[in-house]
């Protein structure tokens, strides 16, 4: 078996592109390089693939793109939304929609002119330290989007406000001008447009086999009571993810502004429901005495109830951090073991492995962990695993 194409993935660093990849920038996004590696190496065409932590769905996006089927599950309503549109298979007709609604609405979109507030979402703090003109410029996009558009193309429309606003306010120190704001909507628009279209003809060229996504809201941990017909029929072959990482801190949930002021903004765009604190998405609180206890009794039983679902002879793929490797990577090893999955036996199948080789350095990426005051960039690790 060559593990070569696998690892090259883990270690590219380009910038996250192609099909419908940049839509967003969702945090800790992994490479579709990686997904893709990792499909091709233990799939077959109508296999299915499964991601518990879809985040950002790039493993959905390369599964159906590899005429395979896939199954995601997140708890955060934003990555349910994001895994939606991206993969969305719109005709030309309704990209043209887009395009004219982004040419309706650019230029008039101005923090001068008055709009009508979205004020449901104000009172329950959606909208908080979110910068007022940015506010009102997309308010203003999406009340027209909403009076032009409607199903599927309205969401893909949201995800172009979201987009901008995102690219406008998130880790940023100094603020765009309205006008900056208008050009980038523009750019935002075609490049929404041309990954969807592109996403589209990558799906239709598999021979005719349009294979089945199903996206849920759901927790890994309750992965059995979700209603999924691929689940029950098409036992994944495959689970390629990237769960949270042991006392690593990343924002799921939230944008920084100016600083580290927080917003909920994206939720508020998007139509989706928040209302959790950080450790909703990462198993547990970081800062807890008891942290590495309950994270891995967490993981266990998310891998546990994953095993009850995929199939006999699924493999596992995926990438994790660690703020204290030496410490938490046997603890890790060891909560997948007694889930049911072994680690990946390489001599039986003719690789010489240095696990020097798996970990990579995370490009233009920094996060905040428990035992620094600072941000430092951390390392990941493929690990590969086998059900039994």
């Amino acid at each position: 078996m060559n593990f070569k194409p696998l690892l090259d993935a883990i270690n590219d660093r380009n910038i996250v592109s192609g099909l419908t990849h940049d839509i967003y920038r969702y945090p800790a996004r992994f490479s579709p390089l990686f997904a893709r590696a990792a499909i091709e190496m233990f799939t077959e065409p109508g296999d299915t693939i499964l991601d518990p932590f879809m985040g950002g769905a790039t493993s959905l996006v390369e599964a159906s793109a590899a005429g395979r089927h896939a199954v995601g599950t997140d708890i955060n309503q934003l990555s349910v939304f994001l895994a939606r549109v991206k993969t969305l298979l719109l005709s030309d007709d309704e990209l043209e929609l887009l395009s004219v609604w982004a040419e309706e609405t650019v230029p008039d979109l101005s923090p001068r002119k008055p709009v009508v507030r979205h004020t449901e979402w104000h009172e329950m703090g959606y909208q908080d330290n979110m910068p007022w003109r940015f506010r009102k410029i997309a308010e203003q996009a999406i009340n027209n989007a909403t009076s032009l558009l409607e199903g599927a193309v309205l969401q893909a429309a949201r995800c172009i406000v979201l987009k901008t606003v995102q690219w406008a306010v998130d880790c940023k120190k100094f603020l765009p001008t309205a006008e900056h704001f208008r050009r980038k909507i523009v750019e935002d628009t075609a490049i929404v447009i041309n990954g969807l279209r592109s996403y589209r003809q990558q799906v239709e060229s598999n021979c005719g086999r349009r294979c089945r996504i199903e996206i849920h809201h759901a927790a890994t941990d309750a992965i059995t009571d979700v209603k999924s017909e691929l689940l029950q029929k098409r036992r994944p072959k495959l689970v390629v993810t990237s769960p949270p990482y042991p006392g690593v801190h990343v924002l799921y949930h939230r944008w920084q502004v100016l600083g580290r002021r927080e917003t909920a903004a994206p939720y508020w765009i998007t139509e989706s429901n928040d209302g959790q604190g950080a450790s909703f998405y990462t198993f547990c609180d970081r800062r807890s005495r008891k942290h590495d206890e309950l994270y891995f009794e967490r993981l266990q039983k998310c891998y546990s109830e994953l095993r009850k679902v995929v199939s006999d002879d699924c493999v596992v793929a995926q990438l994790v951090g660690f703020c204290r490797p030496d410490e938490q990577l046997p603890l890790y090893l060891n909560a997948m073991t007694m889930a049911g999955f072994e680690e990946f036996d390489f001599e039986k199948a003719g690789h010489r492995r240095d696990r020097e080789d798996f970990w990579r350095a995370v490009p233009n990426r920094k996060f905040y962990v428990w035992l620094r005051d600072s941000t430092q960039q951390t390392k990941e690790i493929l690990l590969l695993h086998r059900a039994c």
